[in-house]
């Protein structure tokens, strides 16, 4: 299986296309790179926290639209990362980085062979998924840079090619 990790902010919509059409303009493209990939989507992206884990229920209006454009599109979204905390002290946690919920999602589902996380990455570590990375642009001085663009779906392409080095891991588990 290949599955796309996917960002909203930066990715989606950007400091200069923010609104509906330009978030269903940008889902478009990704509704091309997953049929010509046969990829799923996988929600790694802040908004995330407003989808049930478990349901797939959503609590916020744009994240329904997203979805809702995801049905229009045909892009099958399989799930979510978790939202996982670790320990800062004794009464306190943090967020894990994105890249540690990526890599948890990826060992609880060794089907999946190959994979690209699409990301901004602006504020954010993604160093341990790095190579499967295709970077888009959140604010630029050139708005036509910002965002999922055509020439992004090569790059995915590229990226997919990698093999899911965590499902060795999780085969071993077994």
């Amino acid at each position: 299986m290949n599955v796309i990790f996917l960002d909203f902010d930066g990715v989606l919509n950007t400091y200069h296309y923010d609104s509906y059409e330009d978030i269903e303009r940008r889902i478009i493209i990704l509704s091309e790179i997953c049929k010509e990939y046969d990829c799923k989507v996988v929600i790694s992206a802040s908004a995330k926290d407003a989808i049930d884990e478990d349901t797939m229920e959503i609590y916020n209006d744009r994240v329904r639209f997203i979805f809702d454009c995801f049905k229009k599109y045909e892009i099958d979204c399989i799930g979510r990362t978790p939202s996982v905390k670790r320990i800062k002290s004794k009464c306190s946690y943090v967020s894990m980085w994105k890249e540690d919920e990526i890599r948890l999602f990826l060992f609880r589902h060794p089907e999946i062979e190959h994979y690209c996380v699409i990301d901004d990455n602006d504020y954010i570590d993604l160093e341990k998924v790095k190579d499967h990375l295709v970077e888009t642009i959140y604010y630029s001085e050139n708005p036509e840079e910002e965002g999922l663009l055509e020439r992004h779906k090569e790059q995915v392409g590229e990226k997919l090619k990698l093999n899911n080095e965590i499902k060795v891991l999780a085969l071993k588990r077994n």
